[in-house]
């Protein structure tokens, strides 16, 4: 059974704002959060984004939280400064 995957609006639009190949690398894990939205680890310490689970795509690190069969996508921080 396939999860849903809801954006916030300003993550969406920061997602969509990004260049086609990070898009693409970001899009890759959410096909996988689909089958397995359990599958990348839990943050544990931290005041922001505490107790969301994060995967590394590209330059970013994506946060998203899981409530029952749906996949809350709630941040992209990112992962290095240029």
């Amino acid at each position: 059974m396939k999860a849903n995957i809801i954006w916030s609006d300003p993550v969406r639009d920061l997602f969509l704002s990004l260049p086609q190949r990070e898009q693409e690398e970001i899009s890759h894990s959410l096909s996988l959060l689909e089958r397995f939205p359990y599958l990348f680890p839990l943050r544990l310490k931290g005041r922001r984004l505490r107790r969301h689970r994060w995967f590394h795509a590209g330059n970013w690190l994506v946060f998203y939280r899981v409530v029952e069969n749906t996949v809350y996508m709630r941040g992209l921080w990112p992962a290095r400064i240029p």
